[in-house]
């Protein structure tokens, strides 16, 4: 059982990545480079790349300022960081 704010980060830094990537896809940069993939995780790329197509980037965008937000309103104790969590979740996977 893994600590909720562990997990609010690792999602984070899931979603930014993919953001990344669609950004790198737009402005045709160099996505192991601006991973800051070492040579032995440039499998990632192709991983990243395919994940990253089942959302816009504007959707990545709105869904990682839900995770500040929600960061935000957790540590100032206006939201549980469970409830908010499981929220934008929900809000995402219908």
């Amino acid at each position: 059982k893994e600590p909720i704010q562990k997990i609010l980060i690792t999602l984070y830094n899931h979603f930014k990545k993919l953001y990344i990537v669609k950004l790198c896809e737009k402005y045709k940069k160099d996505i192991q480079e601006n991973l800051n993939l070492k040579p032995n995780q440039t499998f990632l790329v192709n991983k990243y790349t395919m994940q990253s197509k089942y959302f816009k980037e504007a959707e990545l965008r709105k869904l990682l300022q839900e995770f500040i937000d929600l960061d935000y309103k957790s540590k100032s104790g206006a939201i549980d960081l469970n409830v908010g969590l499981e929220a934008v979740l929900c809000r995402y996977c219908s």
